[in-house]
Order: structure tokens, then sequence, then C-alpha cells
């Protein structure tokens, strides 16, 4: 026990924070927060109670973590399950009891402040502030300390709730509700929202003072450790206003300045200025230069702000001091711009049917033609191959590939184009329905049949005698065995590799598998790594349309022949990584994803007004009405049940551009080719704009006659987007591990610093909420990072801050040197 108890401290100590002496596991401790005193109880930690794990955190800085004690052995998989259950249960509870607790701070504060009558301006510590405090402060008696008469001022949340108080008695000390929401709360003198302009202090009576000298808006965030959380509060109600902190001059004696230290961190959060008073080198605040020099000392401080705001931090350097000025930031990876999609090179039908659904469901117009593709190829694959030179044939299915965050309606999608195709399967199903029938009651008589057989066999066993006419019926019997009606069913979902092929093989032989969870078919149980290259070579086959025979130990084995499939999936970025990661490279190394149509679009979320749908879908209609004529002609079924497509063939002209398009994708190949480094996604691309042309020539035209030039130049360019868009994506992938933790940070960390308008992150932040959570990475990734001028990082005793480079984030902002710069990593 004393061992986990101690190694769970030093995980807590690793924090910046100082854990308990006495830790008793099962129970939840409070003790300090990150640099506060005795009487603060931000941190928490629980150590749980079987001794092999914990969480901790500091409710005011936001650190929350948990910590596992290492063993000797690796944990099961089930154990890690387990641990993680526990970590996210342990997380609710904490948030559910932190929630309780502020809404009966809250609601207690309402109590408070509606039981007060005192005159706020008479209290004495009003009278010796000689400021006004505004409206909103109240006077009455605070319970929880004792005090008869005291100044109670809210603290409001960015919603306008009062969640807390503070409390002031006659001599000037303070005191917070006990379980009030502080972190982020402000109180508020002037209205903030929409403001140009706002001024942030600490204390009530600095920020009074400055507010009745300049008349900006004016919050006051109570103490230095919440400059940050208010500044960012602030950037949201005013997202367009300059900033300025007002910062406490605490000069020390050993030349540390804790109150110009937090507002300077506070600008930096948001892109704001500092504003510093300057009283003959004492330690003073903006009341007491109020107070002392008047207004015109505080205008003269607010007044410098904007014309030095570099100097203000420059004043604070230390010999460790800062570059001002960063180098240019290289490259961390060729970066291709997202080209427009071509959606004019889509036949008409399909275009404007295209162009339909997208002005109504307003997902990504990739998206939304690629869900027409993918209706296309599965309606068509079963009439059609195509011959691209002599000895060169193959299937017209596709294999297409969005890579989106779920959301983007691409079952909506899905949808809207195959509901032809689903209407077919339930009309070819009532029809079926008495043969169907016919076949239950069939195999019901031949079982019964072959068990009579087999127990007859095993009498004659019993008694000695010969079984030869049995065995000689039951061979029989088994050459007769009922077969199943043919029932086309199109459209299957999340299927794992081998009951695919079994559909193929023994119900349909076209199918396609339509996901917008893909997902599940990439982190299926048939895609663990025992599995994963037979599976993989098994999806290989099916895209070619060969044969693949499958041995089953404890079920009938069976034979893929003469079967084609389509597939149109959706995966999230991060689960496809998470494939690549499992497969170990096969993935690519087999040819699997490198056969897929890839789409990488942009996201259409938040920019999607509602709209009523039409009354009628016209374009829609007649791409239903042609995808229907081209079920309803019969599929060319052979004796064997399997597929006879027509072998389509080109033009003379449509194969010369097919050879050009081939040629020119070729040349680029080699060793410094444009496209050398996917070179496996496009050695298909000629075969995949092949496909595209025969399904574009068998949607518009005859099946029966050559695929022309013009549905061929039209499925080239189609091609070369993909092309394009795989290059994009795939481009990153092909990076080493390391290389490509480093491309995921520095994406993770340019959103989150455009977002919230900062340079600087919190490593801690990034490690919770970034996309790599292992330490060893993350440490790998940063150092790749600064070595290309991306980043540098910031150590504040054992708080460690990584500084973007400006120009990464399309905005400046000066980096204090208070804090020591490290080249690398630590911590």
């Amino acid at each position: 026990m004393d061992n986990a108890v101690e190694s769970f401290k030093i995980a807590i100590q690793a924090q910046g924070l100082q854990p308990p002496d006495t830790i008793q596991p099962g129970k939840m401790h409070r003790f300090p927060g990150y640099d506060k005193g005795r009487s603060n109880d931000a941190g928490w930690c629980k150590l749980f109670d079987d001794l092999r794990g914990g969480v901790f955190g500091d409710f005011f800085t936001g650190l929350d973590e948990h910590w596992q004690i290492e063993t000797e052995r690796t944990y099961t998989a089930e154990e890690r399950a387990a641990f993680k259950q526990r970590i996210e249960a342990e997380r609710q509870q904490r948030q559910a009891e932190e929630l309780r607790q502020h809404e009966a701070a809250a609601t207690n504060a309402a109590e408070l402040l509606a039981a007060t009558d005192g005159d706020p301006s008479q209290h004495p510590y009003a009278i010796k502030k000689a400021v006004d405090f505004g409206h909103k402060i109240k006077r009455g008696a605070w319970p929880q300390r004792n005090w008869a008469d005291a100044l109670l001022i809210p603290i409001y949340g960015t919603d306008g709730k009062i969640w807390t108080l503070e409390a002031i008695n006659p001599d000037g000390e303070k005191d917070y509700l006990k379980g009030g929401r502080k972190r982020g709360g402000f109180h508020p003198l002037g209205k903030i929202s929409g403001a140009t302009r706002v001024l942030i202090g600490e204390g009530l009576a600095t920020v009074a003072a400055v507010h009745a000298v300049d008349g900006a808006p004016a919050v006051a965030a109570m103490d230095a450790g919440n400059l940050s959380a208010v500044a960012l509060a602030v950037r949201k109600l005013a997202p367009d206003a300059e900033i300025v902190l007002l910062a406490d001059n605490d000069i020390k004696t050993d030349g540390s300045n804790p109150g110009l230290k937090a507002a300077t961190e506070a600008a930096q959060v948001v892109g704001g200025r500092v504003a510093v008073p300057e009283l003959n080198g004492q330690k003073c605040d903006f009341w007491d230069l109020w107070s002392e020099r008047g207004a015109d000392a505080v205008r003269d401080a607010l007044i410098k702000i904007r014309d030095v705001a570099t100097v203000t931090v420059a004043t604070i350097a230390t010999d460790e001091g800062i570059e001002s000025h960063w180098p240019k930031p290289q490259p961390l990876t060729a970066k291709f711009e997202p080209e427009a999609y071509p959606l004019d090179a889509l036949p008409d039908t399909i275009r404007a049917a295209v162009e339909e659904v997208a002005a109504f469901i307003k997902a990504p117009l990739p998206l939304v033609a690629g869900s027409a593709l993918g209706a296309l190829s599965l309606a068509l694959q079963a009439h059609c191959d195509i011959k691209r030179a002599e000895r060169l044939t193959g299937p017209t299915g596709l294999f297409m590939l969005s890579i989106a965050d779920s959301g983007e309606r691409k079952t909506t999608c899905d949808r809207f184009f195959t509901s032809a195709i689903r209407q077919y399967e339930d009309e070819q199903a009532e029809l079926a329905a008495p043969l169907l029938k016919d076949y239950q009651a069939e195999i019901a008589a031949w079982n019964a049949e072959r068990e009579g057989l087999l127990s007859a066999i095993k009498d004659a066993g019993k008694k000695g005698k010969s079984s030869r006419d049995q065995k000689d019926d039951l061979i029989e019997l088994e050459r007769s065995k009922p077969e199943s009606p043919r029932i086309p069913r199109l459209i299957l979902g999340d299927e794992t590799p081998e009951n695919l092929a079994y559909t193929l093989a023994k119900k349909w032989p076209s199918a396609g598998v339509v996901s917008s969870e893909a997902g599940v078919v990439f982190g299926a149980h048939g895609m663990g790594k025992d599995s994963v290259m037979r599976n993989l070579a098994l999806l290989n086959t099916l895209w070619d349309g060969g044969e693949l025979s499958i041995g089953r130990r404890t079920s009938e084995s069976f034979t893929v022949k003469d079967a084609r499939l389509t597939v149109a999936l959706q995966i999230q970025e991060a689960t496809l990584r998470a494939f690549f990661d499992k497969s170990g490279g096969m993935a690519r190394g087999t040819g699997f994803l490198v056969r897929f149509l890839v789409a990488w679009p942009e996201s259409t979320q938040g920019s999607r007004p509602f709209t009523d749908p039409p009354e009628t879908w016209p374009k829609l209609a007649r791409f239903h009405q042609r995808i229907t004529e081209i079920l309803n002609t019969p599929a060319p079924l052979n004796e064997q049940g399997g597929l006879d497509p027509a072998m389509l063939t080109f033009t003379p002209e449509a194969k010369a551009a097919w050879i050009a398009f081939h040629d020119a994708i070729e040349a680029e190949l080699k060793a410094c080719g444009e496209l050398y480094d996917v070179r496996d996604v496009a050695s298909k691309t000629a075969d995949n704009a092949a496909r595209l042309a025969a399904l574009f020539h068998g949607f518009t035209n005859s099946i029966g006659c050559a695929v022309d030039v013009d549905s061929f130049e039209s499925a080239s360019r189609i091609a070369a987007w993909h092309l394009s868009e795989a290059r994009r994506f795939f481009g990153e992938l092909a990076l080493p591990v390391e290389l490509a933790n480093a491309a995921r940070l520095d994406a993770w960390l340019i959103d989150y610093a455009k977002r919230e308008r900062t340079c600087l992150v919190s490593k801690n932040h990034a490690m919770q909420h970034g996309p790599l959570r292992n330490k060893a990475s993350m440490d790998e990734a940063i150092n790749h990072l600064f070595e290309l001028d991306r980043l540098q990082v910031r150590k504040d005793g054992k708080r460690v801050t990584l500084a973007l480079n400006p120009e990464l984030v399309g905005f400046a902002t000066v980096i204090p040197a208070i804090f020591a710069t490290d080249g690398g990593v630590t911590g």
C-alpha cells in the first residue's frame, strides 16, 4: 500500500501540486491548488481502493489527470477497459458533484443578496477606497465568517448568472462563498457584451478606479490566478474588443513580479495588452496610482500601453531574455491545397441530381457526389465490366472513401441516392416470397430425410449389419440438396469481410457496403492483427473481381467467384489513422486503401441554415428513373449463380485518351516525381478512371456499345480529383510515425490557437485534449516542431507552455520574458 500511495503522490507532485500528507484509498481528498495558500482547497485527488489507479486535479486551473500504477506485467485489454470505465465514471461523478456544489452556492448567493439592506457606499471599506463600486454591490451579513457587516460582490459567469460571492469586511479582509464557481467568473462595471474595448484587473477597487477615469467597460477578476480565465470569458462576450490587462505591479526584492506576470500571461491568452502602474518604483496597483497621483496619472499609464505595448513586457525581461523575432517557420510536410470538385464532369442527369440534393442538405459537395457515384456503381456493376487493353479487363465497381467527421450528413445523402435501389430490393423480396416458402418446405423435408438416413446408418452399425444402401442414398441425397432462391440484396451495412464474402457467394453475387460509420468496418474484430492480412487480401480480390476460396473449420466452406462489390464509406480521420496503426502499414502495403477513390472535403457544419424541403425533386427523380431501368434489366447470371457481365471496350479515341492519362501519371511515379510519395495510390487511378468511364457510359447510353471519349474525359477529371485528395491525405500517412505525430500535433495546436486567439498553449492542456496522449510521443513531436521553428517551449517552475510561431496563426503575440526558454522538451 505504501508504494502505491507514494507513487500516486509523486504523480501529483509532477503536476506542480502538493498532495496531502495522508491519502486514504477510496476517499476524495482536497488540498491547496497550484500556487495557492493553505486555506485553498482547489486541489483534489482520489486513490482507488484497489490501489491500482487514481485521479487528481485542480478545480481552479482545470487540471484533470489519471494515474495507474506500474506493474511487472502488461495490463490485459479487459483490465485497461475496466480502468478506462472507472476513470470515466469518477469523472462524471466528480463533475456532477461539482455542479451540485456550484448550484447550491449560487442559490445561497441569491439568498444572501436578497437579505441585504445596508448602504454599500457607507461601508468602511468603500469609504476608505473612495471610488464608485457600481450599483451591483450589496451590503449585509456574512454568516460564513460571522461578519455582521460586509460588502457582498456578485461574481457572474458569461451566462449572466451570479455563481458566487466575494465578501469584504470593514478591515479589508476578503472571503469567498464555499462551493462557489469562481474560475472564469467576474464582476462587471459597464456592458461587456459587444464592447470594443474592455479593461480587466484583479481587485474591484483597482478596476473601479480605472473605469471611473477611462469610462470603458471593465471587469474585476478578483485575483491574479483568475485573470487568464476571465480574459477568455471576456473574449467570448466581446470577440473583437481590444482587451487591456490592468496589472498589479507587485515588485519583489528577488526581482519577480507576480502581478505583472499574471497580467501578461492573460494578455497572451487573448492577444491583449498590458498596462502597468508606476509609483516611484514601489509596489502598487492602479487604485494606488489613482489615489496618490490622480486621474491624469491613470490616463498616462493607459496611453503608454497603446504606444509601447511591447515595452511593457520588455521591462520585465531577465538575463535569460526572450527572442523578440521569430525565425520563419519551416514547412512540416508538403502542403496541397484542396481543389474544387469538378461537378461539371458528371453526366448531366447525375450532376443535376447532385446539385438538387446538395442545395437542400448542404453537405460537402464531394460527399453528395460520392453518394450518387456509389449508387451508380452498385446498380451497374453486375451488368458490365471494362476492357482497357488486351488482357487488361476488370469490374466497374468502385471503392469510395470519404474522410469526414460525424454530422456531415452522409447517411442522408446515401438515402437520397439509394432509395430506388432499396425499393427494388423490397419488390424483389416480395416477388420471391412464394419461392422462399417452397424452399423452406423443401429444405425441411430434405433435413428430415437426411436425419432418417443417418439414424439408419447408426442403427445398422450397432447391429453389425451393412449400411451400404443407406450410404448410397445419403450420397445421392446430398447431391440433390435444395438451393435457396437467389434474392437480390444489394445494400449491406457494416459487414465483416468474411460475412460479406459469404453473402456474395451464397445469396446474391452483386452487393455494396454503404456505411456512414465505417469505423465499424475498419475497426471490426475481423481487422485484428491476426487476420488483417487475410481480410485485406479478400477485399482486394473482390475489387479485382477475382476468385477466392474461404475455408471454415466449423461450418461449410465456400468459394467467391464471379461476384462484384461496391464500397461507399465515410470514416472519421482519427479512426482511419488508428486503423493504419493497427494494421501496421499493411493497409497500404497490400494495396487495400489505395484502391479507394478518396475524398477529404472541408466541413460545412456551422454554415447550414435551415431550408424547407422542396415539394418535388424532379432532377433526383430522373436519376432514380435511370437507376430503376438498369436494375430491372435481368442480371446476367451464369449456371453457377455467378455474374457474367458484358465486356465494354473503348472506342479508339477513348483508348488513346486512356493511354495518355495512364502515361502522364506513370511519368510522375519515379523518384522526385510529383506522385512519388503516393505512387501506390496513383498506380490505380487509370484503372478507376476506366471504371468511372464505363459507369458514365452505361448510365447515359446503351450498355452494349463502346465507351466514347467524352465519357472517358469526364471520368478522368473525376479520378484525377480523387487522386489529388488522396495525395493530400495519404501524403501525411506516408510520413514516419514520429513526423506524422508532429503533423497531427501541429494541426491541433494551430486550430486551438486560432480558435482561442492565443499563441500560448499549456502543454498539460495539449496532453489532455490534443491528439497525442502518450508523453514520449508528445515530447518527440514537440522536439520536431521546435527544430522546424514552429514552436518554442517555455518553463515557469513546473509549468510548461508551448509558444506557437505567430506566423502560423496569423497574428502576433508578445512572449513574456518571465518564461525561461528551453530548447526542446522538458517535464
